[in-house]
């Protein structure tokens, strides 16, 4: 859910027990595990070379009662500050070196079988013909538990910060915490097409499906700051507002209004 510079960098968290750290977990209800993310669409042109390491920072604009795990890919360096798993306060950060790729769950459930399906920080910092550059995506393809977006140099480049829960419609499969488990986790449906209706106020700035790939984004810059909670910033290509057509409602981009 996570353009191929990343190739297997990014077959990021959507298979938890690709990530070292992490428990096998037990899906529930019907749910199966989600299919793994493809890889990114292709290089950035003239991407640039960035100096290691990449730190990741993650605001917490939510408040309390929120958790934080961190997890890196099978075969993937770990993280240089040895980030820990647990409540999340105001603040924390990953410090991550060339080669790594991972991701950072964030939920209102410590269950490490529910918060690893929910809202998804995913980033790597590999190479392709020797230049190394930051790649990263906010994914919803699991689930949805919390709104999150990243920036790179003082903008957003991913992430919705829309609180779905609270958004007009309802969550077709909710678990504890609560998640809402994304019913397309598993879809190999095309770049373009539709998310569900739970998620589709996200789709293009968060992945709300495999291959809803205009979510991720290259970052030329080795400092990345994350924001979790409806009072972050918006990324510029998130919708603004739902528009009732045909007894669906559908999303309206923020130029239209």
């Amino acid at each position: 859910m996570l353009l191929t510079m990343k190739s297997a960098a990014l077959v990021l968290a959507l298979v938890a027990s690709a990530f070292a750290e992490d428990v096998e977990p037990s899906f529930p209800g019907n749910a199966v595990p989600p299919a793994v993310t493809p890889a990114p669409k292709g290089p950035q042109p003239g991407a640039a070379q960035v100096a290691g390491p990449l730190t990741i920072h993650v605001t917490n604009s939510f408040g309390a009662g929120l958790y934080v795990s961190f997890g890196h890919n099978a075969g993937s360096p770990t993280a240089i500050n040895n980030p820990q798993n647990g409540p999340l306060g105001t603040a924390t950060q990953g410090v991550y070196p060339t080669n790594w790729a991972g991701r950072i769950a964030i939920g209102k459930d410590s269950d490490p079988a529910v918060i690893g399906r929910g809202s998804l920080i995913e980033a790597s910092f590999d190479t392709l013909n020797g230049v190394y550059t930051p790649f990263v995506d906010v994914s919803y393809v699991q689930g949805y538990t919390i709104p999150i977006t990243c920036s790179c140099a003082g903008s957003v480049i991913t992430g919705c910060n829309k609180p779905l829960f609270n958004d007009g419609i309802t969550c077709a499969n909710e678990g504890p915490g609560p998640i809402c488990y994304n019913p397309l986790s598993n879809s190999g449906q095309a770049e373009g097409s539709a998310a569900a209706p739970f998620f589709e106020p996200c789709q293009g700035v968060a992945y709300t499906y495999p291959n809803d790939s205009t979510a991720g984004a290259y970052c030329e810059s080795n400092l990345i700051n994350c924001c979790v909670g409806s009072t972050c910033p918006a990324d510029p290509k998130q919708h603004s507002k739902r528009e009732l057509i045909g007894g669906h409602e559908k999303r309206v981009p923020a130029d239209a209004v």
